[in-house]
């Protein structure tokens, strides 16, 4: 019966569909169509929206003598048709014109067509009408005679009055000739296209007491922009049963990690980037701002709830250690950083556990970690982590169950007994390590708890220490799990595990009856959707723009000028895939740099999406201490990924895959001490700029970036050099952008341009050009720079997150293009239009 019932069950399961297409509007974004469509823009739909335009030669001559416009499917470039406009009168004028689009006074627009111009001079026309149909003004460009399909374009600032513009396709009254038209496109020279990436994954979550032990707790995290909004889950309807944002009074919270509910029923949430606390009684509309936990901390990682209706909790940036008390509020514990042995590094309080029956809590506290049992009774501080795992950075998870500690680290969970002996001092026994695991283990029921491994549920049961896999597949990862009492108690009788789960930047709910062996994943309705912050923008070999998320990850993609109707949602994510730091394109393939872990991913966007085999894993180093994938380059038949240490440890790495042997060499601290964060290659060699900032919470060693030569052949490091010096004598720490030009390598160090050539091993040029843009400490990344086809004469570039310009090549001259709101990342399309970040969550484009 029970594997009946299950079979029965498993039908309900939603397979998890790999590509998300996003739909309803986000939070603080109203539906805005960005993009500007050209009705019919490839001549798909026969002439669909165009209007012929002739001049009938003041009709003396009606014979068109073969002339006129024919869809055709001979030549194409998006599609299968474009449209064949042939001319043979010499006396009168051929044309198709667009529909009239929405334009306004004072805005630059640009119009762009591919053309396959055979012969004659073949016309795209730019054209400004009034309200009242007046033509006011238009802009002209004329296509080379090549043979070839080449792009065109015309643009020019509407003149007053103008309400619409049109596109014209046109071959004037004197010519005589034959053109291919397609993709026509229109758009403004500044384009705001809106939310690129987001979802409703949970990250903080708490399961509910007494007469709400069926009501989940989770956040969705925000952005600059968008406040975290905490859902309440029913875990018998599997919806949300009230949605509350978190309040903006006071420092806005970004999101939250920490959840914990109190044995009274309240539910606190701890909050960064602003280090506060809130409560939220149940069933109240709105949450109340109990301030900062400990002045001048910027994040409370986690919440355990206490005795009494107490809570505890840790945090970032100084690893203080609090208690809340409803009838006192805030108190500290002990100092901070609250454990600080001598020679380690300790900013974090990164997860915490309360044993109500002795009085104690289980801290784990980093970046150099280390587990301490704090007694509240007396003050004393244990460190009771096994030298095995000292030399690990963080702890992800402590959870105190079944008298046991439970503490994710290193891709493990390892179990604990903690014994008290005689004289006061703690013994601790490692009774099992459980590989391949996820952070959490369910509270414990029947002597054991349950854990995630290989992606599937197991149970561990304490007294053997031993793991029992149960063949269920729980994607995705675990945020809390609970026991509930479900009202089916037909299906799922007595007390059920439940787990609230993020998957596909989704909010899923997993429930499995231990009795009857029922299981069942199902997606929670109606968890609020939030945008995320831009993390990367990269142009695909397809031809799109696509784009990945703090935190959340994804694979926002973008279709330029194929804009849907509302730009305050995505149009495509691609998910699961964690969060991308580094996009690039190569030889048809899209490569994605993937934290954590320095992971290197290898996408084909002509092939389905199908984690694990599309986008496939080339590179991982976590084993080699790695964490972020800052750079990536391609040359010789090898991809290169540049990597950050993990938290805590300075050296970076460059990683090298090898598509002839299908190896991968990590060369791990080729720069003493610093990490890896701009690549090119040049003519034969690999060149890497570093920074001096190692991974996150580490102390840098080094006082000045490093531009290296590497040889993809022989496999080593041929050469490292020094920056020039600048007037001031200041040592640059952070050589965030190298691109070849012209046969010689230019980038930016903090707000510096330079110019290296290869030939003479010489720094031929370095200036500074923003002198606000400096990184004492150095950066992760900063500037970046690209060509374009259409103008040999410069290079285009963002840096600071604060600069769109334009570099001429010659001069080195800076112009700036837009500040007003910052502008981050660069990408072009294969017109050569810019998209960079702006306001955190939009994608802009510029085009000229």
């Amino acid at each position: 019966m029970a594997n009946k019932l299950n079979q029965v069950l498993k039908l309900g399961i939603l397979i998890f569909a790999a590509t998300v297409i996003m739909a309803g509007s986000l939070p603080g974004h109203s539906a805005r169509a960005a993009d500007i469509p050209t009705t019919d823009f490839s001549f798909e739909q026969d002439l669909n929206g165009w209007m012929p335009v002739t001049d009938k030669d003041n009709g003396n001559d009606q014979d068109d003598r073969g002339s006129g416009f024919q869809v055709s499917s001979d030549s194409s470039t998006d599609g299968t048709h474009s449209v064949k406009m042939t001319d043979t009168k010499n006396s009168r004028a051929y044309g198709l014109e667009s529909g009239k689009l929405s334009a306004a006074a004072g805005t630059t627009y640009i119009a762009y067509a591919d053309v396959k111009s055979l012969s004659g001079e073949s016309e795209l026309h730019l054209r400004y009408y009034s309200d009242a149909g007046s033509l006011l003004d238009e802009a002209v460009a004329v296509a080379p005679v090549t043979g070839a399909w080449s792009p065109v374009q015309a643009s020019m600032e509407a003149p007053a009055g103008t309400a619409y513009a049109a596109v014209l396709l046109y071959s004037d009254k004197i010519n005589t000739g034959t053109a291919y038209w397609d993709r026509v496109r229109f758009t403004s020279s500044f384009t705001d296209l809106g939310v690129q990436v987001g979802g409703a994954a949970p990250l903080g979550s708490t399961f509910g007491n007494g007469a709400n032990q069926d009501k989940i707790y989770s956040v969705v995290t925000g952005n600059a922009n968008d406040l975290p909004v905490m859902q309440v889950i029913d875990a018998d309807t599997e919806s949300v049963a009230t949605s509350v944002t978190l309040p903006a009074d006071g420092a806005r919270p970004t999101g939250v990690w920490a959840t914990a509910t109190a044995t009274d029923g309240t539910v606190y949430l701890g909050a960064y980037t602003n280090g506060r606390m809130y409560k939220y009684v149940p069933g109240a509309a709105a949450l109340t701002d109990l301030g900062q936990a400990i002045p001048g901390e910027s994040y409370v990682y986690d919440l355990a709830a206490g005795r009494d209706g107490k809570v505890y909790g840790g945090t970032y940036n100084h690893a203080g250690f609090f208690q809340y008390d409803p009838a006192s509020g805030f108190s500290q514990i002990g100092g901070m950083p609250v454990y600080a042995p001598p020679g380690r590094n300790i900013s974090y309080t990164r997860a915490l556990a309360y044993d109500a029956v002795h009085d104690v809590s289980y801290l784990a506290v980093g970046a150099n970690a280390s587990l301490v049992r704090y007694d509240h009774a007396t003050g004393q501080m244990s460190d009771i982590l096994p030298a095995a795992y000292s030399n690990i950075t963080l702890a992800g998870a402590v959870e105190y169950e079944g008298d046991r500690v439970f503490v994710s680290i290193g891709g493990y969970i390892v179990v604990l007994r903690v014994d008290v002996q005689p004289d006061g001092s703690v013994k601790t026994t490692e009774e099992a390590a459980i590989t391949g695991t996820t952070p959490r283990v369910s509270p414990a029921r029947n002597g054991g708890v349950y854990l995630i491994q290989s992606g599937k549920l197991a149970r561990y049961d304490i007294a053997s220490a031993t793991v029992t896999p149960i063949e269920e597949t729980v994607p995705g990862r675990v945020q809390r799990f609970g026991w509930v009492t479900l009202e089916d108690q037909g299906d799922f009788p007595g007390e059920t595990l439940v787990a609230l789960c993020s998957t596909n930047n989704e909010t899923y709910l997993m429930k499995y009856n231990p009795q009857n062996g029922a299981f069942r994943m199902a997606r929670v309705e109606g968890s609020p959707r939030i945008p995320g912050a831009i993390n990367s923008i990269g142009a695909g070999p397809d031809g799109s723009i696509y784009t990945s998320a703090y935190l959340t990850g994804g694979l926002g993609r973008y279709i330029p000028f194929a804009g849907d109707a509302n730009d305050g949602q995505p149009e495509y994510v691609f998910a699961p895939i964690n969060q991308i730091d580094k996009i690039e394109s190569f030889n048809g393939k899209l490569y994605l740099g993937v934290y954590p872990g320095g992971q290197l991913y290898e996408y084909d966007p002509s092939q389905a999406w199908s984690p694990g085999t599309n986008p496939k894993l080339l590179i991982g180093t976590s084993g080699y201490d790695q964490d972020r994938p800052k750079a990536i380059a391609y040359g010789d038949n090898r991809v290169f990924m540049g990597t950050t240490g993990k938290t805590g440890a300075l050296p970076g790495a460059l990683s090298v895959y090898d598509y002839a042997t299908g190896t991968t060499t990590v060369h791990k601290n080729i720069v003493t001490d610093q990490s890896i964060i701009s690549l090119a290659y040049l003519d034969g060699t690999l060149y890497g700029g570093t920074t001096i900032r190692g991974g996150l919470e580490s102390v840098p060693s080094q006082t000045e970036a490093k531009l290296f030569a590497y040889d993809p052949v022989a496999g080593v490091k041929t050469a490292e050099y020094s920056l020039p010096p600048t007037p001031s004598g200041k040592k640059l720490t952070a050589i965030t952008e190298l691109i070849p030009v012209d046969g010689k390598l230019w980038g930016f160090a903090e707000g510096y341009l330079f110019v290296f050539d290869p030939a003479t091993a010489e720094f031929e040029y370095m200036e500074e050009k923003f002198a606000d843009v400096t990184y004492p400490g150095g950066t992760y990344r900063d500037a970046d720079l690209v060509s374009v086809a259409k103008d040999p004469e410069n290079l285009y570039g963002t840096i600071g997150n604060k600069y769109l310009f334009k570099l001429n090549k010659a001069s080195k001259e800076v112009t700036v293009l837009q500040s007003a709101g910052g502008a981050d990342m660069l990408a072009a399309d294969k017109d050569g239009n810019l998209y960079y970040r702006k306001d955190d969550t939009s994608l802009w484009r510029y085009s000229f």
